[in-house]
């Protein structure tokens, strides 16, 4: 395989997560930019900080209300027709 193929498959596997052979396997059946395209990710998703991550998965008081209102509603009794 010449060199700056090689490297070209190598960038691809390193930007997708994929090995060099799976890079290799898959490029045949896609090509190389299309199979960069597909699976190389978008933009990298930051971590929450602690205040999103307690904002986030903190109590919510009114989301509470709401459940339990709909837990106390009497369900219909279904209908012989």
């Amino acid at each position: 395989m010449p060199e700056d193929l090689l490297g070209e498959v190598r960038e691809t596997a390193a930007a997708t997560g994929l090995s060099v052979a799976a890079a290799m396997r898959q490029s045949m059946k896609l090509g190389l930019p299309r199979l960069r395209r597909q699976l190389a990710p978008r933009a990298a998703v930051k971590p929450f900080t602690q205040a999103e991550a307690k904002r986030a998965f903190g109590p919510d008081p009114e989301g509470d209300a709401i459940a339990a209102r709909l837990a106390c509603r009497r369900r219909p009794e279904p209908s012989d027709d």
